[in-house]
């Protein structure tokens, strides 16, 4: 299973504390954040980088090469590392908050701060299972759902690479709001991805999705 990071990027406002944090962080990061005026987006910016190389050393183990690790974009625009394949990840940052997701198979993760939004966003994008759900919400409860189906929705298009071209309402994620987490088949490829509902300070929501190998699936069945 994808091992998870989680961290406030409160720190890195610090103007001394990102200067820092640069030498952490790969190239292509290094060179955006330096560029950023936005202090508060900076510092998603080199928090979600700082967990990254720290997730994929702490994934590699005493496997894991010196240095910071060169990330890259492949052709659905999905980074990666180019000198360490075996390791998959994905990033998301909100707010004050910044997430990563390393694993061994494809991943894809996402945070989002709770905020007020247009009623019928969920009716016009969500599956109208996720919509009618939803529908019998207010408050804070409504925020809640609203964010959790929105970042599994977000987790499931990093893991897939295809972007919002695949559309939002592809998936009925409600099941993952009864349990926490839920396994979704695909009889085209037979592959199975698990869609999990992450912990979260409290005015958030995350989640993550990644596939799930035959190996883990024999693993889960022994225990």
């Amino acid at each position: 299973m994808a091992e998870i990071y989680m961290a406030n990027i409160g720190l890195l406002k610090d103007d001394k504390n990102a200067r820092e944090a640069l030498d952490g962080v790969d190239e292509v990061r290094r060179h955006d954040a330096t560029r950023m005026a936005d202090k508060t987006k900076r510092a998603q910016s080199l928090t979600a980088g700082l967990l990254l190389q720290h997730g994929a050393r702490e994934h590699l183990g005493d496997a894991a090469p010196a240095g910071v690790y060169k990330v890259e974009k492949d052709e659905k625009g999905r980074p990666y590392f180019p000198d360490l394949p075996e390791v998959h990840f994905s990033i998301a940052h909100s707010g004050d908050m910044a997430v990563c997701a390393v694993s061994d198979v494809p991943v894809g993760v996402d945070i989002q701060e709770w905020r007020d939004m247009k009623a019928d966003v969920a009716k016009r994008f969500f599956h109208p299972a996720e919509a009618e759900h939803l529908k019998h919400l207010g408050g804070d409860e409504y925020k809640k759902d609203f964010f959790a189906l929105w970042c599994l929705k977000e987790s499931y298009i990093k893991y897939t690479g295809n972007g919002l071209s695949q559309g939002l309402d592809e998936l009925d994620f409600t099941s993952v709001l009864e349990g926490g987490f839920a396994v979704f088949e695909f009889t085209e490829d037979n592959s199975r991805i698990r869609a999990e509902l992450l912990d979260a300070p409290e005015g958030y929501s995350a989640a993550v999705i990644e596939l799930i190998t035959p190996d883990e699936e024999a693993a889960a069945e022994a225990e």
